[in-house]
């Protein structure tokens, strides 16, 4: 992995777990439509086993008609099921390989590049006001920039 990756997907990080957990709410609604399609196709039969009171054409034709439907919704849903579960399974990738990178580091190498990276904050803005709230001291930004890069190399050797 080159450094332009790592900063990307460090970038990329809040916007990634984001979209898995909209990609899982998904599949979820998914997997709910797959059920009301069972159900559909389950009140189609018994409306063709007790069916006897009308023309027998005229109800096959009804019955044939929705489960064929039912069943090409079904296939569709599975369709989209599975470029979701893809979906699902490169973003949890992208984020377990962010996660496994910073659990490497120091409690503070971690913090400092979780502000930088994942949330936008600046050099200063760290050193003065998260590097305070964190540690009760105040950092110049070139410090905090050293932590940042010596923090990034560490992560490109794991």
């Amino acid at each position: 992995m080159t450094k332009d990756q790592l900063i990307l997907l460090l970038k990329k990080y809040k916007e990634n777990k984001a979209k898995l957990r909209l990609e899982i709410k998904e599949k979820e609604k998914m997997i709910e439509q797959l059920k009301d399609v069972g159900q559909i196709y389950l009140k189609s039969n018994t409306i063709k086993l007790n069916g006897n009171i009308k023309s027998k054409n005229s109800i096959t034709d009804t019955v044939g008609n929705t489960v064929s439907n039912s069943i090409d919704k079904e296939n569709n849903i599975y369709v989209q099921l599975e470029s979701l579960e893809k979906e699902i399974i490169q973003l949890n990738d992208l984020i377990e390989e962010v996660d496994i990178r910073l659990e490497a580091l120091q409690y503070k190498e971690r913090e400092i590049l979780k502000a930088y990276y994942i949330d936008g904050c600046t050099y200063e803005d760290i050193g003065n006001r998260v590097y305070h709230q964190l540690f009760g001291q105040m950092r110049t930004a070139r410090n905090i920039q050293d932590v940042v890069e010596k923090a990034i190399k560490k992560m490109l050797k794991i």
